[in-house]
């Protein structure tokens, strides 16, 4: 049994093949070949292209034979994949994608192009890659139309397009731009796909979550003992060594370095790491390899979608981490923890750009809160305003203030209540001392808040959508100073003002707000995180797709 870390920094090693083709200038020219093409048995066309393949296509085995003819034609039958590095930057590239489990088919594509390569047959080898590379150009084409795709655990198939979309210029120069544009672009991306390949190549694992029905404390006997040494020393969270002699005792326990290498495995999936084995540990324990190979292939297509290259500093808000980091130029210069929307209220997935910075803010309480939360309790007790520092409002364009005792609370409907309710600045403020604004359709933004004690969690999904940094205020001095701004006063004194104050940014910061449930870090450790929103996943909390929208905002 391989160490996890070993796969990771050799894992180039899983993703080469045996060349074994003739040269190009030994090729047949002027014969494309699909008569040595269909001497073969191939089947991977009727999964990947079954909805849009016309019938005559099955003759030529592919998806698109009039573009492969009118392409082979324009360059006077050349072969175009004669090129080791090009044959084996498709494959890795198609791997990812099969491994996603996004596409039926492309995992029978690829046994068929590792076939023909061991036959030797280059002629049919081009014809077939020619047509993988339209394939996944066709399917990276639909995601990135709608990248939604990537949350809603639906199958795609490859569309019917025209020529244009789809137009490819045939020479190895031109496909090897092609490759480089479709490849995600996202540090150790051969590593992932490697990482992915060793995790579906393991036999499946025997432990199972029926077998955590208790808490498992440190010191205390773990029943199925000797299978969890097999899945921690398979991430590499116990050395070679310490599995060796564990695994030669009768009785395992929750102590010494099982328990340090439980504490290992729970910091990498971003877990309470006290050593303890409950629910949440017992739950990723005991995700099968192959649904873990998956995820790392599913999130290495979700890398696709992000703001747009603008040199500016960039802030991204990884909502399953529950953190935020700032970086430019790939250089971290500030993260924090951050707490996002629950299941019910989840954070929506976009990007935008901060545009403004309020210190010592108003919040407008949003309908939702206001229906679910504030009325219910003015109703219980009027001392609630006075206590929230709350007040109501005619409307957000009249701010009129209404007074409580205007009201007959025991009447009042929360969904047809007519005013709005506003807190003023101060120690009680829901926003904290300071709040980040951007452009987006859902009213959601970066703020301060004066309740720490829930950034000490683990899990902290606990908002109403908008997004808690625990940090804010070193945010806003980094946010101030970006800004290169002479006569600005410092953001400490315009804090100890305890007026509202706005800041209008003109040199922006852009903002992503992702959902990255597994990846390689710099460490080269591989970072899983609980699928909270259920979108890796399905199940019963899944949130609706319609906070997915992945909409760019900045500009």
């Amino acid at each position: 049994m391989f160490k996890i870390i070993w796969v990771i920094r050799h894992g180039l090693n899983f993703l080469t093949f045996t060349v074994l083709f003739t040269t190009a200038a030994s090729a047949t020219q002027n014969q494309l070949g699909w008569q040595f093409l269909n001497q073969h048995e191939l089947t991977s066309q009727n999964k990947l292209c079954a909805e849009s393949i016309q019938s005559y296509h099955h003759a030529y085995n592919v998806c698109f034979p009039e573009l492969i003819e009118e392409g082979y034609t324009a360059n006077d039958y050349s072969p175009v994949w004669a090129e080791e590095s090009l044959r084996q930057e498709l494959f890795v590239q198609l791997k990812s994608l099969a491994y996603a489990e996004l596409v039926p088919g492309v995992d029978e594509r690829l046994a068929e192009l590792e076939q023909l390569t061991q036959y030797q047959d280059q002629r049919s080898f081009d014809l077939l890659a020619t047509d993988s590379l339209l394939v996944y150009k066709s399917v990276i084409a639909q995601l990135q139309e709608n990248p939604s795709w990537l949350f809603k655990h639906q199958l795609l198939v490859v569309p019917r397009q025209s020529y244009a979309e789809l137009n490819l210029p045939f020479s190895a120069a031109s496909i090897k731009e092609e490759l480089y544009r479709l490849r995600p672009q996202i540090k150790r991306f051969e590593r992932s796909v490697a990482l992915a390949e060793w995790f579906r190549n393991q036999l499946p694992h025997q432990l199972e979550l029926s077998s955590h029905n208790r808490v498992i404390k440190q010191d205390q006997f773990i029943s199925n003992g000797h299978r969890l040494l097999d899945v921690l020393y398979s991430y590499g969270d116990i050395s070679q060594i310490d599995y060796e002699v564990l695994s030669e005792l009768e009785v395992i326990n929750n102590s010494g370095e099982v328990n340090y290498a439980i504490r290992a495995f729970q910091r990498r999936n971003g877990l309470e790491d006290d050593g303890v084995i409950g629910p949440a540990t017992a739950k990723q324990l005991t995700l099968p390899y192959s649904e873990v190979a998956r995820v790392i292939a599913l999130n290495l297509q979700r890398s696709r979608f992000g703001s747009r290259e603008t040199g500016r500093p960039l802030i991204q808000v990884n909502i399953p981490d529950y953190m935020l980091r700032l970086t430019q130029q790939d250089e971290v210069l500030f993260e924090s923890k951050v707490i996002v929307g629950r299941t019910s209220r989840p954070t929506y997935l976009f990007s935008s750009s901060l545009n403004t910075m309020v210190v010592n803010p108003y919040w407008n309480v949003p309908t939702t809160i206001k229906q679910e939360d504030v009325i219910p309790k003015v109703k219980e007790s009027l001392n609630y305003l006075a206590e929230k520092n709350l007040k109501i409002v005619k409307s957000w364009r009249d701010r009129s203030v209404i007074l409580p005792e205007q009201i007959e609370w025991s009447t009042v409907d929360p969904e047809t209540f007519p005013y709005e309710f506003q807190q003023g600045p101060g120690p009680a403020n829901a926003l904290g001392k300071v709040k980040f604004l951007m452009p987006n359709d859902y009213s959601v933004f970066l703020h301060d808040t004066p309740s720490r004690r829930l950034f000490d969690k683990a899990k902290r999904n606990f908002s109403s959508g908008c997004v808690r940094v625990e940090k804010a205020d070193e945010l806003a001095e980094i946010i101030l100073q970006h800004q290169r701004r002479s006569g600005m006063a410092p953001y400490q004194q315009m804090v100890n003002d305890d007026e509202q104050d706005t800041v209008s940014l003109a040199r922006r910061v852009n903002v992503d707000f992702m959902y990255v449930t597994a990846w390689i870090d710099e460490n080269e450790q591989l970072q899983l995180r609980e699928d909270i929103y259920g979108y890796d996943r399905p199940g019963d909390k899944r949130v609706e797709p319609q906070y997915i929208t992945l909409k760019d905002f900045s500009y």
